[in-house]
């Protein structure tokens, strides 16, 4: 008898199992909205993960598989990433029309937020929208985006010459100079101060940010995707170990910034933020209505501000570095523009940008090529929108693949060439293309990105004025091949920069 009723125990837990699969089956293809962008099938409850790893382990990047997608599907097309809805935006037209949109504004969940807390870059609504304008305000406040900015960004530069001239034209690894120094040229604006290179703490906080961008992988998908942090073999643990770490030397700035603070003489952007906080506490102590500028918001902005403004610059940079060492040629032409436009007894400076034609063209080309956030930062739907005739449904990810917006042959000829000459009109005159978006586009493109287009053009005109670039005799030939990670970066390399006359 006790075995005929375990039998019939076993057969009532197996009917209750099937019978939630069923719903659960049921639920995924009832329950989504109608008229959503096409895309490929996937699995109920895991959607197009499987296919994805799949090419992954191929050694196929996400966004080329996008590419492909979208070569199937359309330039807007749909994936189902376990319980979320993933729109992949594919050409120039889409992503600008998606990202200028009052409904496709927000943020999705992120996993920093719940370690750093929500800063200008993650938070969303009305919020960020403050924020945002507080941002920009205080940071143009303490000179970014005016010409007087240019000294500290060129004292900087100045700096990062010396060191790379101490090695006397012996191979050197570029990345954690030039991480330094963009890296100093934020601080000095959100820290009030710079660090010197051999600095072992600050060179820790690159570390982690670094190491970080890396371990989040191809758009970050353990940040956006909960179910993905507690896959085993995926790095969760050491990402937020590292977070953590970053926060700990954050609020120790902070500290020290409020055992200094003196109204009267506001130093950074921690001084005017803090201003900003104590004068919200004073009006919700007397129950007046106050803004969204809080302690908790403070370490998420300096962390997005502080990442936004030194990690990606200082890849760009080392892709130009790697692409004049690989094309002489083009770096003799940029050489001598420098040398007719500036000559030898003075450095390049902003006044010098007009006539700047070429370098301009090979910045670009570089930003082009390198495309240092293939996914950008995705958008999430504030509402159920209709976007280019389909339901793009609340709570969706917009994801902007950047990479092919770079790479589209029906905008660039020749897209996977280095072609400088592209971005010259017939008078050799430098035009930008609309459809070039390294910081993105609309009301949320990168905070930095007026101070990212300066540090570029004085860091690498300073560079090729100073030195010329080639690797290292009987080295291997350098790679142009990149590695994912948030930011698609240059495999490591070693360069010579020889100091020029």
């Amino acid at each position: 008898m006790s075995v005929l009723q375990n039998m019939m125990w076993l057969l009532d837990v197996r009917t209750v199992l099937l019978c939630v699969v069923v719903l659960l089956v049921l639920r995924w293809f009832l329950g989504r909205p109608k008229n959503l962008p096409p895309g490929p099938w996937g699995f109920p409850l895991i959607g197009s993960v499987p296919a994805i790893v799949r090419e992954i382990r191929r050694g196929v990047e996400p966004h080329d598989l996008f590419i492909r997608y979208a070569a199937k599907y359309g330039p807007v097309f749909r994936l189902q990433i376990f319980n979320k809805t993933a729109v992949v935006l594919n050409d120039y037209t889409s992503v600008k029309e998606a990202f200028q949109h009052p409904q496709l504004q927000d943020r999705p969940e992120m996993l920093i937020q719940k370690i750093l807390s929500d800063g200008v870059a993650t938070i969303s609504g009305q919020p960020w929208v403050e924020l945002r304008r507080f941002c920009l305000t205080a940071l143009r406040s303490f000179g970014v985006g005016k010409t007087s900015f240019e000294e500290k960004i060129g004292t900087e530069a100045e700096e990062l010459v010396k060191e790379m001239s101490a090695f006397n034209g012996k191979s050197f690894n570029p990345k954690h100079l030039l991480g330094n120094a963009v890296s100093n040229v934020i601080c000095s604006v959100v820290f009030g101060k710079r660090y010197e290179y051999t600095d072992k703490e600050f060179e820790r906080l690159l570390f982690l940010l670094a190491r970080n961008f890396e371990l989040l992988g191809s758009g970050g998908a353990i940040n956006y995707f909960p179910e993905l942090r507690h896959v085993p073999f995926l790095p969760t643990s050491e990402i937020v170990s590292n977070f953590k770490e970053i926060r700990e030397f954050l609020l120790k700035v902070i500290d020290k910034h409020r055992a200094a603070f003196d109204a009267d003489d506001l130093r950074d952007f921690i001084d005017v933020y803090l201003v900003e906080v104590k004068n919200n506490q004073a009006k919700d102590d007397i129950g007046e209505e106050h803004g969204y500028l809080t302690d908790d918001n403070l370490v998420g902005t300096i962390e997005n501000i502080f990442a936004a403004g030194s990690e990606t610059t200082a890849t760009t940079l080392q892709w130009a570095l790697l692409y004049m060492a690989v094309y002489p040629e083009i770096q003799q032409r940029v050489q001598t523009e420098i040398d007719a436009v500036v000559g030898r007894n003075r450095l390049p400076r902003m006044a010098d940008k007009p006539e700047l034609n070429f370098t301009r063209a090979v910045i670009w080309e570089v930003q082009r090529l390198s495309l240092i956030v293939p996914f950008g930062v995705p958008h999430a739907a504030a509402s159920d929108t209709q976007f280019h005739g389909f339901m793009i449904p609340k709570g969706a990810f917009l994801v902007p693949n950047l990479w092919a917006v770079a790479r589209d042959p029906k905008v660039w000829s020749d897209p996977d060439q280095f072609q400088p000459e592209r971005f010259l009109n017939d008078k050799g005159e430098a035009v930008q293309a609309d459809e070039l978006i390294p910081f993105s586009v609309g009301r949320r493109s990168c905070i930095g990105e007026h101070l990212a287009k300066v540090e570029l053009l004085i860091f690498f005109s300073f560079f090729l004025h100073q030195f010329t670039f080639k690797k290292p005799d009987n080295s291997s030939p350098l790679s142009l091949k990149g590695k994912n990670g948030i930011t698609y970066s240059p495999e490591e390399f070693d360069i010579c920069a020889m100091k020029r006359e």
